[in-house]
């Protein structure tokens, strides 16, 4: 008897060991194809709205189902080295709501990653959603107009946009990669890689990267956040598209275009709307961008074979006033081009420039010119010998005169390239190594920092350490191992 009670209570107690480690057991493997896969990792499914302060640390991988919302409230902090994974069958997609925050804050050892679920090898642009920001900064549509590319709800908190409060803080992005997302959900109702809908100058973008975006890799519609050290990579429309009358300030950009990838709708670098109608809605899109590079599909090596849906350097278009001083364009197909078409006031986007609203100046445009339309405008006749004297225009020459070594493309996108990392600081020696002028009094304030250089990258190449121009080769088998 008394051996059938010990026997009894060892049962009892293996049982007891078995359901605790059970318990605090996660899904730590997940091999289905394009699951989480990261073997003694725990996976974490991120499937309800985050209403409450949450943290998401770099010993867990997040894979992301569906919309999250972080509620206006509520602060999402993501730990430096966190990986976070799309899921491309339900369009995952994460959506900071007006009064929400996001804390991501990575650094350049350990970038915060958010990338899609496939597997290495079969990742592609528009696998996921990408990050949407909605703030409460004012734009010209109102302060509350529902943001591109998600679907209105019954619950508006969760779609819109706008406010009066220019100083809206809705958190911080550093060091942080977005890959493979930009999702198209309808014709002109696209997610971008990163979304920026009315959000503040009280919110930090430093060191983002948006690699092989399925649409834009940023777009801001309205709203004076201001940004820095930021990078498209291979995306599939535009890089910087600014709309609803933002007026940030953004330094240091580079748009890295590959040959082959280009949209339907018409790829540009910058594409810059004052709103779809070219309305005089105020306040005018007047963002004002210096030191951004923009590396188009055409090289001295390479003139044919690039996408036709190739467009412009910059396309101003529809009443915008954005300025673009001491930056780098090369290798479009087509240059400058200053529009006035559909605009409800005649000639208004070429009279910004004429008035002083559009700045274009101290820029270098070298190679642009396949189609022959270096400068391009319905009214060119009225500005194009004033663009050209407050600019560098070079035909002949490409990227290369400027840029150590832009012209390296990851293997899976162009067969037959240069393969490796690109090197993207200043070629010793170019006129874009000095010139750079801040006398203007658009970028005199001390936000600018005022370097020597024209272009993205001086001397110093800060895109080191994590930034990665290859990601499609990434196992991210492991936590922490996001580099």
């Amino acid at each position: 008897m008394k051996q059938l009670t010990m026997m009894k209570k060892t049962i009892l107690l293996g049982l007891s060991v078995m359901m605790a480690v059970a318990a605090c057991k996660k899904s730590t493997v997940d091999d289905t194809p394009g699951g989480t896969d990261l073997p003694g990792t725990t996976a974490v499914e991120v499937k309800a709205d985050i209403t409450t302060n949450t943290t998401w640390t770099a010993d867990k991988m997040y894979l992301i189902k569906n919309i999250i919302n972080v509620a206006s409230g509520a602060t999402l902090t993501i730990e430096p080295g966190t990986l976070i994974k799309g899921d491309k069958a339900t369009r995952a997609t994460l959506v900071i709501n007006r009064g929400g925050k996001i804390n991501a804050t990575g650094t350049a050892d350990k970038p915060i990653v958010f990338t899609s679920n496939q597997p290495a090898g079969a990742r592609a642009a528009g696998d996921w959603g990408g990050i949407v920001i909605l703030g409460k900064a004012p734009n010209n549509q109102g302060t509350d107009t529902p943001i591109e590319g998600i679907t209105a709800t019954s619950d508006p908190a969760k779609t819109s946009h706008g406010g009066t409060d220019a100083a809206d803080n809705s958190g911080i992005l550093k060091y942080v990669r977005i890959e493979f997302a930009g999702v198209p959900l309808s014709p002109d109702n696209e997610i971008n890689g990163l979304t920026l809908g009315s959000v503040g100058s009280g919110t930090t973008l430093d060191y983002i990267e948006v690699y092989r975006s399925g649409d834009d890799a940023f777009e801001f519609f309205g709203g004076t956040v201001n940004a820095k050290h930021l990078l498209a990579i291979g995306t599939l429309d535009d890089d910087f598209d600014t709309d609803f009358g933002y007026s940030g300030k953004i330094q240091f950009g580079l748009i890295q275009r590959f040959v082959t990838l280009a949209d339907v709708s018409g790829s540009n670098g910058f594409e810059s709307d004052n709103d779809g109608s070219g309305s005089v809605k105020t306040p005018l899109t007047g963002a004002i961008f210096s030191n951004i590079t923009i590396i188009g599909p055409l090289s001295a090596a390479n003139m044919s074979g690039f996408n036709a849906n190739f467009q412009h350097a910059a396309q101003i278009r529809r009443n915008s006033s954005i300025s673009i001083l001491n930056s780098v364009f090369t290798g479009y197909t087509e240059g400058i081009y200053i529009d006035d078409s559909k605009v409800a006031v005649a000639k208004s986007t070429s009279n910004n420039y004429l008035t002083g609203k559009i700045v274009f100046q101290n820029n270098l445009v070298f190679g642009t010119n396949s189609k022959g339309n270096e400068v391009k405008g319905e009214n060119k006749t009225d500005f194009e010998t004033t663009l050209r004297a407050a600019n560098t225009f070079t035909a002949g020459s490409y990227g290369d005169a400027l840029i150590t070594d832009p012209y390296k493309y990851a293997p899976d996108i162009i067969a037959g390239s240069k393969q490796g990392t690109p090197t993207f600081t200043v070629k010793s020696g170019s006129v874009a190594e000095t010139g750079a002028l801040f006398t203007n009094a658009k970028v005199t304030d001390s936000f600018f920092e005022k370097v020597a250089y024209r272009g993205a990258f001086g001397s110093t190449d800060w895109s080191a350490g994590w930034a990665n121009y290859n990601p499609q080769t990434m196992p991210y088998d492991a936590a922490g191992k996001v580099k």
